[in-house]
């Protein structure tokens, strides 16, 4: 791990805020228990608390962990298997509960496919609490520098992410929050089947 990940993590356990260009968009992480800085990431952004932040994970076994007991919607492993990891967030019922972020009957989890991003979050339990780095409503920054203006505690150097940010699936309601990064098309095929 090279030492601005070890720093990251390091960053994170002592519940700061941490810039990193993801495989998708410029993203802010923070501890989903750390209220303190989970607040400062509503104020930074200027977000409604009612919408929750969502959830990085390793890997898919972390992913089954925060899932309820004895999950079974078919469309879930379909969308998982397709394209995670990648950019697609899928919104589930929450077999854990995380009041901080908002996530309380529901979780958004995500598998980045960005290998770094991925091991940092294996350092620090497996996943974290993220989202955009811009202010609500706005474009999410494009640049190094502009994460610099942001008030985080550590900005991650690293390649440019594409810029696009991930679809968002709804498998609770069953309809497709957000498409960005994957088309609307190809996601409904999967609620359809399902």
């Amino acid at each position: 791990m090279r030492p601005e990940l070890a720093e990251a993590a390091r960053v994170l356990e002592e519940g700061g805020l941490v810039a990193f260009p993801t495989d998708t968009v410029w993203g802010v992480l923070v501890r989903p228990d750390a209220s303190e800085a989970v607040a400062r990431v509503y104020q930074m952004k200027g977000r409604g608390r009612e919408k929750p932040l969502q959830l990085l994970v390793a890997d898919l076994e972390v992913a089954e962990r925060l899932l309820p007991t004895g999950y079974r919607d078919a469309r879930f492993w379909a969308l998982a298997e397709r394209y995670w990891p990648g950019p697609l967030t899928l919104v589930v019922p929450a077999g854990r509960t995380f009041p901080a972020i908002g996530a309380e009957q529901t979780l958004g989890l995500r598998l980045p496919d960005h290998p770094e991003l991925r091991a940092l979050l294996r350092a620090v339990g497996g996943f974290v609490a993220a989202t955009s780095l811009n202010r609500s409503g706005a474009p999410p920054v494009q640049s190094e520098a502009e994460a610099r203006g942001f008030p985080v505690d550590l900005v991650v150097p690293g390649p440019p992410p594409p810029g696009r940010a991930s679809s968002v699936v709804d498998l609770v309601e069953g309809r497709v929050l957000r498409a960005e990064a994957i088309p609307e098309d190809a996601l409904r095929r999967f609620l359809e089947a399902g």
